[in-house]
């Protein structure tokens, strides 16, 4: 009966690939779970039960709270004029379309520690200069997507996704007799990343010589009718309008930068200098999401400081605070109710599935391969890889015990299938000034071959398991 705790995702999976509403779609996996585990009105008071024990979770709490400093200090940022002075500062540096893209690439070093950010500060940059150059637009898209998600993945380090990434490593280890501290299977897990290791590759291929981009292309660019209404598009356009409030200036965007970066390595070391002697130690001892919560934290503190000294009023300061803590309010729905729905479905015995015959019938040598494709298409089908990330995870650890399997080998497989659902990305054909269409009816074909890739990949590493 254990097959029974994957209804749920199910579910989820199905309302998400129906509606492409992931927020209802995982209340709706929630509500049917608890509704399963707890009859009807006991079901329905375990809702709030399970999202608040969730929630309540210390590591769960730093998370979300990360996500809400981090969203109100890239707000302010783009409201400093950081972003656009940047772009105006490089833009005598663009000659070719060449030259566009490894800026994409190179602008990753100082951008790279979330995605959306990195997706609006570099298109925002480049779009305009690739356009005087009449280049591929298609081709800033793809590039865009690849050089934020699946990057992400392999850098270890102050990331917005570093924090939920250990928690969910944590969460999953917790009292199954796992020694080894989460950010140490997290960082091993990096080298079977193999996804977004084949996606960079592709797209650093695509950067220097093309490789055929845009002339094979899969599906038609059709554009999907809003069900909005036009008071409300009209409204959310002129709410997502860009004005520039203050000069441009690409210190602020710099200095930012710089003090996040520099404060979390610091806080990092700080909370595990106690447990090891030396710098390098002393890391792999940190308290992560202590660490990277106390780092934005203490950066938005010195970037209003030193925004002040720039003239920009306290008003405006926390106006724009509140503001960009808003914009990420549905990014904290969706982890709580991610993580309400996996505690249901191991409530309902999804750790025990391992043990079914079927299961174990299954050749040691594609688990690998199985989770990462299990994975990815459940990434495409919901468009979320943390989402997928939640629901895939506890699977992923009860094989490596099970079956005596590399926790991070496992742990891998599983990230690298949710990165799939992040190659071809809404906001990146936004940023780019093309249409959705577009931008997946080009990258579609790549985004294939880098899954064919990854599978052949896993195969291969499974034989010798």
């Amino acid at each position: 009966m254990s097959f029974l705790s994957l209804i749920p995702a199910f579910v989820t999976i199905i309302f998400t690939f129906k509606t492409r509403k992931l927020i209802i779609s995982l209340f709706v996996g929630v509500l049917v779970g608890a509704l399963m585990h707890n009859g009807l009105i006991n079901g329905i008071i375990s809702i709030g039960e399970y999202t608040m024990k969730a929630v309540a979770n210390k590591d769960s709490a730093y998370t979300l709270s990360f996500f809400i400093g981090f969203g109100s200090l890239a707000e302010l940022i783009q409201m400093a004029g950081g972003i656009s002075g940047f772009s105006a500062a490089i833009s005598k540096w663009v000659k070719s379309e060449k030259d566009v893209f490894m800026w994409a690439w190179l602008l990753s070093i100082i951008t790279f520690f979330h995605s959306s950010f990195h997706t609006i500060a570099v298109g925002t940059v480049l779009t305009p200069s690739l356009k005087k150059l009449n280049g591929s637009r298609e081709k800033l898209a793809f590039i865009l997507s690849v050089t934020s998600t699946q990057l992400i993945l392999l850098i270890p380090i102050a990331t917005s996704y570093l924090g939920y990434m250990v928690t969910l490593v944590t969460n999953n280890i917790k009292h199954r007799h796992i020694y080894e501290k989460a950010y140490t299977i997290l960082v091993k897990s990096i080298l079977w990343n193999f996804f977004p290791w084949i996606m960079l590759i592709l797209g650093i291929l695509i950067s220097l010589f093309g490789i055929g981009f845009g002339k094979i292309r899969i599906g038609k660019p059709r554009e999907e009718g809003s069900k909005l209404t036009k008071g409300h598009l009209e409204k959310e356009s002129l709410s997502n309008k860009n004005i520039d409030e203050y000069p441009k200036n690409s210190k602020n965007l710099i200095v930012p930068i710089v003090l996040l970066l520099s404060s979390t390595i610091f806080f990092f070391w700080w909370t595990g200098k106690d447990y090891a002697s030396g710098f390098i130690n002393a890391l792999t001892y940190a308290k992560f999401n202590v660490s990277i919560f106390s780092g934005v934290i203490l950066t938005l503190f010195l970037t209003s400081l030193y925004y002040l000294f720039e003239h920009i009023s306290v008003a405006e300061i926390e106006a724009h605070i509140i503001k960009g803590g808003e914009k990420v309010l549905s990014l904290v729905m969706i982890l709580a109710l991610s993580w309400a729905l996996t505690a249901i479905t191991q409530a309902l015995g999804i750790n025990n599935l391992i043990d079914s015959p079927f299961i174990k019938s299954i050749p040691k040598f594609l688990i690998p391969s199985m989770l990462f494709t299990i994975s990815a298409v459940i990434a495409y089908a919901m468009g979320s890889s943390w989402a997928t990330w939640a629901l895939m995870m506890p699977l992923a650890i009860n094989f490596s015990l099970d079956l005596s399997i590399s926790i991070p080998l496992m742990v891998g497989t599983v990230f690298s299938g949710g990165a799939v659902s992040d190659v071809i990305s809404p906001l990146a054909a936004q940023m780019a000034d093309i249409s959705y269409g577009d931008h997946l009816t080009s990258s579609f074909p790549y985004l294939i071959l880098g899954v064919l890739l990854t599978i052949i990949s896993y195969l291969i590493v499974g034989m010798s398991i």
